[in-house]
């Protein structure tokens, strides 16, 4: 009798090892390799890069040694996943059971049900850790991970709402719109409140569009009041002597509104040559981004597929995302002009000049801008929505780490993560864009029936 127990046990046992391998073990192993890669692989390349850049060859080691063994930190992003997938996948068949123990038996509503719940409360316990442990190294180190996860969750349930009435052929419009809106929010807090962007965006922005930043001092200042048009309250002087010009050209006292020229870095009167001169400087940015990067995937093999196609298909991708990039910052630029003195003074005289300086030249900018969305592919556009949405939110919140900020924070990332995991369960295809993918690969959809 006691040998029979002993073997039922013992069979139990290996059941219930097998079943925590299967269900716990290995997706949380998944989703520590596919974290640690997603953090580690762009330091390398970066560090290695640098150093050869640099040629400090001796360095290259060492620093890759500390970056390698600081990404398995228990409180960093990597272990975070791990850990997140972990009780998700531990609580969810508990709360499965359950459900069929109160006698609600319906199989689809109870999956979605218990991974809604398991997915939330490792959410809520695990995230307030990895959160206190990255603001203590900078607030948007956790607080992008949580725009990220509020807008794709906000977007799977708009998509699978909207998506029942509207044909799929027409969804790429929303992604355009979705991006304009986005542009917009991002450009003008850029100009005039910078502070609301992470610092690394926001200087990635300044490099791209090559904007001097006195003339956007400038504009922020008469938009502050601190500049007036006829008072000498402020000048250029020091940015023309770097452009080796005349320092009056820089005078606010006798060029109402700034000439042209002086906001074109003294590159040409002509608006449209400048914005054409923009557009080659912005191409020839995002060529040295996109061009790498699409090599860089060549290394991936495909089944089926010639490395001839795939080159000129590289290729094409390249110079197409390098156009897209080139057309938002001319658009910007020339629509700045159109509403400075192009076309706006002409049919609105009555406005005061300082009126377009101040906002209305840098709002219309900021909307324009993202009509350049439409020279990429409906893929790619989807894919470049999604990822300035998270940004467009963060300009409408506050980044103050205060206790009552985080634990919103907290909650927030809670609600939405355990949304994109329920969807994802329920319908892999409802997670739009990489997000999804990725989430995919991690949570396998499993029936407790």
């Amino acid at each position: 009798m006691s040998v029979g127990l002993q073997r039922k046990d013992r069979r139990l046992l290996k059941v219930l090892v097998l079943c925590l391998d299967k269900q716990v073990c290995r997706p949380s192993l998944k989703a520590l390799l596919f974290a640690y890669l997603y953090v580690v692989l762009p330091r390398v390349f970066n560090t290695v890069i640098i150093s050869i850049r640099k040629r400090e060859y001796e360095n290259i080691i060492p620093r890759l040694t500390r970056i390698l063994i600081k990404a398995i930190h228990p409180l960093r992003f990597p272990m975070f996943c791990a850990k997140l997938v972990a009780g998700i996948n531990f609580f969810e068949p508990l709360v499965y059971q359950l459900l069929k123990v109160i006698k609600i038996n319906h199989p689809v509503h109870n999956l979605f049900i218990s991974t809604l719940m398991s997915s939330f409360v490792s959410s809520y316990v695990n995230f307030p850790l990895f959160q206190k442990h990255m603001v203590t190294y900078g607030r948007y180190l956790s607080l992008d991970l949580t725009l990220l996860v509020v807008t794709r969750a906000c977007d799977t349930i708009l998509s699978s709402s909207l998506s029942k009435l509207i044909p799929i052929s027409k969804s790429s419009y929303g992604d355009a719109l979705l991006f304009i809106i986005s542009s917009y929010f991002i450009m003008f807090s850029w100009f005039y409140y910078p502070e609301t962007l992470p610092p690394s965006y926001c200087n990635w922005i300044t490099s791209a569009a090559n904007m001097d930043r006195e003339i956007v001092k400038i504009l922020k200042d008469l938009r502050e009041g601190k500049v007036r048009y006829g008072e000498y309250t402020s000048d250029l002087s020091d940015y023309c002597i770097r452009y080796n010009q005349d320092p009056k050209q820089g005078d606010l006292v006798t060029d109402q509104p700034l000439k042209c020229k002086t906001v074109h870095a003294f590159q040409t009167d002509n608006c449209e040559l400048h914005a054409l001169w923009r557009f080659a400087r912005g191409f020839s940015f995002a060529i040295k981004i996109y061009g790498p990067l699409n090599l860089l995937m060549l290394l991936t093999p495909k089944k089926n597929v010639k490395l001839a196609t795939r080159i000129i298909k590289a290729v094409k991708s390249s110079i197409r995302s390098s156009c897209f990039l080139g057309a938002y910052i001319s658009f910007f630029w020339y629509s700045v002009c159109l509403a400075r003195t192009r076309l706006f003074p002409i049919i609105f005289p009555q406005i005061p000049k300082t009126r377009f300086d101040d906002t209305i030249a840098p709002a219309l900018g900021s909307v324009l801008c993202g009509f350049s969305s439409f020279i990429e592919s409906a893929q790619r556009r989807k894919e470049l929505a999604l990822f300035v949405a998270p940004r467009a939110l963060g300009t409408l919140i506050s980044s103050k780490p205060s206790k009552l900020n985080l634990q919103i924070e907290a909650i927030a990332f809670s609600i939405s993560m355990a949304i994109l995991v329920a969807f994802c369960k329920k319908d892999p295809t409802s997670v739009r864009g990489i997000f999804g993918k990725g989430v995919q690969q991690v949570f396998n959809v499993n029936n407790y029936t």
